[in-house]
């Protein structure tokens, strides 16, 4: 079953359709050769298409008590379907990707919350705290394991709690928002400070450095991307400044 691909399970569930049609009692598929065919497809999707519409609607469908040529043809829809238009698997899944969106649409998102229906409660972004609520939400629509406040080892004598860890990817999210009194030179101290702390963390691979400047209070955004992001000490860092 390791080897399988979803070519072989399509040519699998033709050879069903053809045995169900040479059979006396057209219109049913050979039981235990179907409910094998099923099964196997069901892991195979679940393996490689995780969280994926057709996957799930796949699923739905194993359970059916149906053994009829229709079912079969159904399932075997979505099979092509899947064939044709390959979702993303989690093998393709680009986690830095999926975050550089998750960052530039992020003023997008805050100022949609605004616009609530009926003017209804919601949240508006006034401190740091408000950032990593909102960005907590987006990270698990995407992240299976997101752990807020986790220690960083001490650096000069010192510790801190990171903002967020993605232990599964081996990445850290440290969050910032500007105001008063925190603009580039506040900013650009802290975030040195930082990415000596997450260099000694043993999970982080990735930092990405959040910088949330809804006002336009940091005067050279670009400039503070490209003189703090880069390969420091085997730590890939990544520093993103949001809206500019």
């Amino acid at each position: 079953m390791s080897n399988i691909t979803l070519q072989d399970l399509i040519n699998q569930g033709e050879d069903l359709l053809q045995k169900t049609k040479e059979t006396p009692g057209y219109g049913f598929v050979p039981f235990k050769e179907f409910e094998e065919w099923k099964r196997i497809a069901d892991v195979f999707l679940n393996n490689n298409y995780p969280n994926n519409q057709q996957s799930i609607d796949f699923h739905k469908l194993v359970q059916e008590l149906n053994h009829r040529d229709i079912h079969c043809k159904r399932l075997l829809a979505i099979l092509k379907a899947i064939d044709a238009v390959p979702p993303i698997s989690k093998k393709e899944f680009d986690f830095e990707l999926v975050l550089e969106n998750l960052f530039e649409r992020f003023h997008l998102v805050a100022n949609q919350l605004k616009r609530r229906h009926n003017g209804r409660e919601t949240l508006i972004i006034r401190d740091e705290y408000d950032v990593q609520d909102l960005l907590e939400a987006l990270l698990k629509l995407f992240f299976t394991d997101v752990r807020p406040e986790e220690w960083c080892p001490s650096y000069a004598g010192s510790s801190k709690r990171m903002d967020f860890l993605l232990k599964n990817e081996g990445i850290i999210i440290e969050v910032k928002k500007t105001r008063d009194g925190l603009k580039d030179k506040e900013i650009g101290e802290q975030l040195i400070i930082d990415i000596a702390n997450y260099k000694k963390h043993p999970d982080c691979k990735l930092l990405y450095c959040f910088v949330y400047d809804p006002d336009a209070l940091i005067r050279n955004p670009r400039g503070i991307e490209s003189d703090l992001s880069g390969d420091i000490d085997g730590l890939t860092v990544r520093v993103r400044v949001v809206p500019k």
